[in-house]
């Protein structure tokens, strides 16, 4: 059942629930119907002072019971066309002089008011969903740069990675041409060796 406090719902749909509050009334045949009309008269007498105070709300649903009660239920009660109520030609004329005018005339007030509170709504949720849209844009802006930074982070580590491979693979290189050159130079010399072949060892090793 809708909550007719929900400035969330339309101004209409308030009115309803108010409607359906009011329409909440039951009968009980062990009752006698002559009880149900001296609890009507209070419960006009109590409608006409919530009016007068501004409880719209009350004010509306109590008429609504009291519509409910002498047109829809009470009638249905097995004591209500044998009975001798004095109250009834009062009651009837009540109903037509207050309880249908004045329920027609708070429910244009409560439309009224609803439609406004409804309107407050919607323009502070709009302005509500406006905020959270530029709250999820800057951090969306966050994220894009975050993920920038991270990619360029990425990037350079592994040209860092790349630089140090190749400094370790020119390291390398260098460590077998000094191992190289060493080995040329530790290699002891054959006297016996031909003197063509001696010259020629001399000049690769850069003697002359």
């Amino acid at each position: 059942m809708a909550d007719h406090t929900d400035v969330s719902l339309p101004p209409e749909e308030r009115v309803r629930a108010l409607t359906k509050k009011g329409s909440s009334v039951e009968v009980n045949d062990d009752v006698p119907p002559r009880r149900y009309f001296r609890s009507g008269m209070e419960m006009i007498r109590m409608a006409n002072i919530y009016t007068e105070e501004g409880n719209t709300e009350h004010a509306f649903v109590l008429y609504n019971k009291y519509i409910t009660l002498f047109i829809e239920k009470l009638p249905k009660h097995r004591d209500y066309k044998t009975a001798n109520i004095p109250e009834k030609k009062d009651t009837l004329k009540k109903l037509k002089d207050v309880a249908f005018p004045q329920a027609e005339i708070l429910k244009k007030a409560l439309l009224r008011r609803f439609d406004q509170e409804y309107a407050q709504y919607l323009t502070k949720k709009k302005a509500e969903e406006e905020a959270l849209e530029r709250e999820q844009s800057k951090q969306r802006a966050l994220d894009v740069e975050r993920e920038r930074v991270a990619e360029m982070q990425r990037r350079q580590r592994e040209q860092e990675q790349f630089s140090a491979f190749e400094e370790m693979i020119r390291r390398q290189e260098l460590e077998k041409e000094r191992q190289r050159v060493l080995l040329e130079f530790n290699t002891p010399i054959q006297w016996w060796m031909p003197f063509g072949s001696w010259l020629c060892l001399l000049s690769c090793a850069g003697a002359f």
